[in-house]
């Protein structure tokens, strides 16, 4: 259970009442983790003050398992700022008709388990988003579904480890991946991603598909169909591993998928 204090314990509170949850229950369940997420310009209350009040408080309430800190969002190394209209205004972000999971993936690939601040930058954001989701990611179903769709009715070949490589190598990145996640290296989680993206296209692009769909010889046809189905696979579990950044993203590609 993720929690920022004081106020979304009782918003926590509000939404039990309203689904039916056992809200004492619930905060009782050795199973349950606080965690909370602050800002670090309120340290010394919500690391000092605040767990005291919560173990005093008797049950249901306890001291947070965890509190994670996290620096200021800068905007071109500025500070946000209503009267120098420095900021980042996320209703005018969305107004704009922008994807707001952009905006996450952007942030998540600067984080860190250290208290430092994050600066948007809007050019390096146009870039970062074009070339890791756009460039890297989504292009590779956008190459490899369109040759199986064309020349193999949508059917992806049989899953074989020893011809398709990019997925046994997506796959076995698993643990590192859960690793940087779960001690919140979110930059480091998406860098080895994306290496994985890398290798995915390097392998795409060393078999030219391209060449080999105009062959009418049956072992390149056959390799086609591997090489294709291989990053289809693969993409999948790049789409695994980008699922806690990019929710919707992933639901609707995973649907896709079938």
């Amino acid at each position: 259970w993720l929690d920022a204090p004081v106020g979304y314990l009782a918003s926590f509170k509000a939404y039990c009442a309203k689904k039916g949850i056992d809200f004492e229950a619930f905060l009782a369940d050795p199973q349950a983790q606080q965690v909370h997420f602050i800002g670090k310009d309120i340290i010394y209350f919500h690391v000092l003050f605040w767990p005291a009040m919560l173990k005093f408080a008797g049950a249901p309430y306890r001291v947070p398992d965890h509190v994670y800190v996290h620096g200021f969002l800068t905007v071109n190394l500025e500070k946000m700022s209503k009267s120098r209209g420095t900021g980042l205004d996320p209703l005018k972000y969305l107004k704009l008709g922008l994807n707001p999971e952009w905006l996450r993936y952007y942030i998540a690939a600067k984080l860190n388990a250290h208290v430092e601040d994050v600066d948007f930058n809007p050019e390096d954001f146009i870039a970062r988003i074009n070339s890791d989701l756009i460039g890297k990611y989504i292009n590779i179903a956008s190459r490899a579904a369109s040759f199986i769709a064309r020349h193999f009715d949508g059917q992806p070949a049989p899953y074989s480890a020893t011809q398709f490589p990019s997925s046994e190598a997506a796959y076995a990145a698993a643990e590192r991946i859960a690793q940087a996640y779960e001690a919140r290296e979110f930059g480091k989680a998406l860098r080895e991603i994306m290496n994985v993206a890398d290798n995915i296209n390097e392998r795409f692009d060393q078999h030219k598909p391209w060449s080999l769909a105009k062959s009418s010889d049956p072992a390149d046809r056959r390799l086609l169909h591997e090489v294709c189905s291989d990053a289809l696979t693969a993409f999948r579990a790049l789409t695994l591993y980008l699922a806690p950044v990019l929710p919707q993203t992933a639901s609707q590609v995973l649907s896709w998928l079938g």
